[in-house]
């Protein structure tokens, strides 16, 4: 009996941690180490996990998350700067720990374990929007200026937290389409308005591919609903004309028309090869510098990359060559196939693709949408963002691709 409680409170404790992590995750990102930390610690004192690591291990999902990270410790032996290089390797420990975390996830026995970190993660994106939209507000009584409550007047980081927000979104629809609404109506009214308040902090936050994921998305659920038997066609059509209504609105959001408007005359400009002042330091065209940049360090590094603590400054005299010797702005890839394959060379990319193939076959085996979405979201995020190389991408990203990969024979469903 005394095995039985003990197991059951460490098996809470566990749960306790995750929901944390997932919570603090939009909240305060810098927190979580220690949490980590000590799910790592609870991982090595029990038996149970020693034998669970021995199935693991057997797995391509393990293989496929541990293999970028070994490439950080080689890495290492090669990069002239190693003060950064140890950084991005500290920063990279989340590959690591968090095969091990989802391993011992998979042992736990506390019921709707997954539906408790999801909802923990919810409730602090839910927690960051009412902060930011109140000290936004303060911002405005004293600037009297609008745009206190867009892009990143409103948060530091606005485009990960987009990432978080559009993740919440998956998940909540998920979970209505899967719910008979009839019995649960409280609960359906509930996720119906998160998922609301949800697009609302995605078109605050203004981030251009969230908003175009949100798109598609939104396409994705018009036609299931009107394809579904289990839903009412009467409120299938009024759901879709209530879309259709709001989109035009939601376009057309300053904020949101001014980041699209920029982001479509950089396209034009690259295409026109006529730059202006404003499209030569937009955004987007940044980003197609930095990338292209890249690729001229792959070029010259191709087998076996910089070393992780080189890549930056390698990107930068690349960078300071298209933008001028004063150019002092960004020069990080902005794509994370590049970073590595800059990085790491050959070893780097193939590690990669290894584990988008994982987690994509486990998706498709999981025939689960809310698993696959989750793929085909951070595919996305990771053409466009430094993931791996950031704390904000990097623990997002292995917390619930953990779980998907060793975690949880149906991926992230619930």
């Amino acid at each position: 009996m005394t095995t039985r409680k003990s197991t059951y409170y460490l098996d809470m404790l566990e749960i306790v941690l995750l929901c944390a992590v997932a919570f603090l995750i939009p909240l305060h990102i810098e927190y979580t180490s220690p949490i980590i930390a000590a799910l790592g610690l609870l991982f090595l004192v029990r038996p149970r996990n020693y034998k669970a690591l021995c199935e693991s291990a057997r797995t391509l999902g393990f293989w496929a998350m541990i293999i970028p990270f070994a490439l950080y410790l080689i890495g290492l032996t090669y990069s002239e700067d190693l003060k950064t290089a140890l950084h991005n390797t500290e920063t990279a420990l989340s590959l690591l720990a968090f095969p091990f975390i989802a391993t011992a996830f998979r042992q736990n026995c506390i019921e709707k374990k997954l539906d408790l970190i999801k909802i923990s993660l919810i409730a602090g994106i839910l927690a960051i929007m009412i902060i930011s939209i109140i000290n936004a507000y303060g911002n405005y009584t004293e600037t009297q200026n609008a745009d206190m409550f867009f892009y990143v007047y409103l948060l530091r980081s606005p485009h990960h937290h987009s990432y978080y927000a559009m993740f919440a979104i998956i998940i909540l629809a998920e979970s209505l389409m899967h719910r008979d609404w009839k019995q649960q109506k409280l609960l359906t009214i509930s996720e119906i308005i998160l998922i609301i308040a949800n697009v609302g902090f995605i078109c605050l936050l203004s981030s251009k591919i969230t908003i175009l994921i949100l798109s598609i998305y939104t396409v994705y659920l018009i036609i299931r609903m009107l394809l579904s038997k289990r839903i009412p066609k009467w409120l299938s059509i009024a759901v879709t004309a209530s879309i259709i209504a709001i989109a035009p609105a939601i376009m057309s959001i300053p904020m949101v028309k001014y980041r699209i408007d920029s982001m479509v005359a950089s396209f034009k400009a690259q295409h026109d090869n006529e730059q202006t002042a404003y499209t030569r330091n937009e955004s987007t065209t940044i980003r197609i510098k930095c990338m292209a940049s890249a690729l001229d360090v792959i070029s010259e590094n191709w087998l076996i990359g910089t070393g992780q603590g080189d890549v930056y400054a390698e990107m930068e005299k690349k960078m300071k060559l298209r933008m001028g010797e004063n150019y002092a702005g960004t020069c990080a890839p902005h794509n994370q196939f590049l970073r590595t394959f800059a990085s790491f060379g050959i070893m780097g990319i193939a590690s990669l693709l290894l584990l988008f193939f994982a987690m994509f076959r486990t998706a498709i085996k999981s025939r689960n949408s809310a698993t696959i979405w989750w793929c085909i979201i951070t595919l996305c995020f990771f053409c466009i963002e430094d993931m791996l190389s950031i704390i904000n991408g990097i623990i997002f990203f292995c917390l619930f691709t953990g779980i998907m990969l060793l975690g949880n024979k149906n991926g992230l469903k619930g």
